[in-house]
């Protein structure tokens, strides 16, 4: 698999979270800031996420 593909995959991965458990952060705290935190945290660990698989793919090959 083309390492694009993978990352282009893995951001729409993450979108639905970031979609719905966005919207489910404003309904139970309803406050902007809420949101804002959940959706940088998500941000945080999909960068994680691509970096962690650019190292692993590093190492197979």
């Amino acid at each position: 698999m083309s390492e694009w593909a993978w990352r282009f995959g893995m951001i729409i991965l993450f979108g639905v979270p970031a979609i719905i458990g966005g919207g489910l952060v404003w309904h139970f705290v309803e406050n902007w800031v809420g949101v804002i935190v959940y959706e940088v945290f998500l941000l945080f660990v999909l960068s994680w996420v691509l970096a962690r698989g650019d190292k692993l793919k590093e190492e197979h090959h």
